[in-house]
């Protein structure tokens, strides 16, 4: 009987349920409000196929184009929308997520978020997460071709450059906006492959 309230009264931490495979890479995928939200969930598959755990941050706006419910499913992991879910006590947190993360890819990244990165904003979840993460940084636009054009977008995208974060597209393109042009989201494919690709050069540094 002992024996049995001892383990009755052992409380043990929820954020210790949610555990890392041996060997394998812990990556935060962020999904931002582009209409191209969707493809997350073609890359959440390809990087947890690559035997990755992976975590999906999604933004209040990601939600209006594809559920967490989904991605929760796809990772098998829990979706952080909010710094309102951390009251679950089983999800974890985002500073716990931050230093977990040996890589932090976020695709599709809008201008919006681009610009919040590059300022510095923490104002939900994923923008706190890559202000705290000294994980290497994958960035994937998508956007109107025009807004990535924009001397503000260009001038965010040098300065997140200059602080070591990595790019790979927009490509060219039909846009969701109507117009053809630069903007569109890089292949799912390529994008985690380059996630791959950025892994393998950390371990190579590493070593």
């Amino acid at each position: 009987m002992k024996k049995n309230s001892k383990r009755g009264n052992g409380k043990t931490s929820a954020r210790n349920i949610v555990r890392i495979r041996p060997g394998a890479k812990s990556i935060v995928l962020g999904v931002t409000g582009s209409i191209a939200a969707y493809k997350s969930a073609e890359l959440t598959s390809l990087l947890v196929k690559q035997g990755h755990e992976v975590f999906v941050v999604m933004t209040q706006d990601a939600t209006e184009f594809i559920t967490p419910l989904t991605l929760q499913t796809l990772s098998k992991n829990p979706v952080m929308t909010s710094f309102y879910d951390e009251k679950e006590n089983w999800r974890p947190g985002h500073i716990e997520l931050a230093d977990r993360a040996n890589l932090l890819v976020i695709a599709p990244a809008t201008a919006h978020c681009i610009a919040e990165l590059a300022h510095g904003l923490a104002g939900h979840p994923l923008a706190a997460i890559a202000l705290a993460t000294r994980a290497q940084i994958l960035i994937a636009p998508a956007m109107n071709g025009k807004m990535w054009e924009h001397p503000a977008t260009r001038e965010n995208v040098e300065k997140l450059k200059a602080r070591g974060a990595e790019f790979i597209g927009p490509e060219k393109g039909m846009l969701a906006c109507g117009y053809e042009g630069i903007g569109r989201l890089w292949k799912m494919d390529d994008i985690a492959f380059r996630a791959e690709f950025l892994l393998a050069r950390q371990d190579n540094l590493i070593a």
